[in-house]
């Protein structure tokens, strides 16, 4: 797994990895406030494509609109594979999310250039798990669920989580929040509409106060959210301390990232 804080990060490590394979899952405002600009990032990441192996297999999310959009710039002569979510497959997995389609067909994709036949690709995407803190639903008790999506979020993950708590109709649904790191000139923005998006799917959202998440405030209240369902904590661990009185019987409660004491 490649990652990047600045131009050329994805250069260096394609110098020392060599990749024959290349799989671009997404872009998005992760890290706005260290890369500058969004196509500061577009262009970081794409030098994946640009560095990797001429003749290789190059996978790429095309729900993505920032890859789709800008991904035949960059592209040399390898293998292009476009997956999307709105193209059917018939392989199953318990993976949350409407994107989990596309994921599906990444790893169908590398699979198969690697020589696994298709049955052994359906196997083995049957077997596949949510991995922990990603989407990752764990039956609690008096039939509470809870999804747990505290690992590193960033804009495009957080819309999904979003939509996934809406999917469970005839239940009371809670989302707990301490909104999203590094996300530059862009941060009131986009957790303005993260409480857009909830506010017409949670009936408790419980907010970490730090100096992000009132724009979430500000998002469900422009959109009509009564705020007597909205609860603030000083620290997660204070409202960890205090979920007997958050949780009820049969509800589903959703924990949306992690935020270190760096970022308050």
């Amino acid at each position: 797994e490649m990652g990047e804080y600045s131009r050329g990060d994805i250069r260096d490590i394609c110098a020392i990895v060599k990749p024959q394979i290349g799989i671009i899952t997404g872009i998005n405002e992760a890290h706005l406030e260290r890369m500058g600009s969004l196509d500061n990032t577009v262009a970081t990441i794409f030098e994946l494509a640009q560095d990797m192996d001429k003749d290789g297999l190059l996978v790429l999310n095309g729900d993505n609109e920032h890859i789709h959009t800008n991904y035949k710039k960059y592209i040399s002569h390898q293998q292009i594979v476009l997956c999307s979510s709105k193209k059917g497959t018939d392989l199953k997995s318990s993976l949350l999310g409407r994107y989990a389609k596309g994921v599906l067909q990444a790893g169908e994709a590398v699979a198969h250039s690697l020589g696994l036949s298709a049955e052994q690709i359906k196997v083995g995407t049957s077997l596949i798990k949510p991995l922990p803190h990603r989407l990752q639903p764990i039956e609690g008790t008096r039939g509470v669920l809870v999804i747990d999506d505290s690992y590193n979020g960033n804009p495009s993950g957080v819309s999904e989580a979003i939509y996934v708590l809406g999917t469970y109709s005839n239940r009371r649904k809670v989302y707990i929040t301490p909104g999203l790191v590094e996300t530059g000139e862009k941060t009131a923005e986009i957790h303005r509409k993260i409480g857009k998006g909830l506010s017409k799917v949670a009936n408790l959202v419980v907010l970490i106060a730090n100096s992000v998440t009132p724009y979430i405030q500000e998002g469900l209240i422009a959109n009509g959210f009564n705020t007597e369902n909205i609860r603030w904590y000083k620290s997660a661990e204070a409202a960890h301390a205090d979920m007997a009185n958050i949780i009820q019987p049969n509800d589903v409660v959703l924990f949306q990232n992690d935020w270190t004491d760096n970022y308050i």
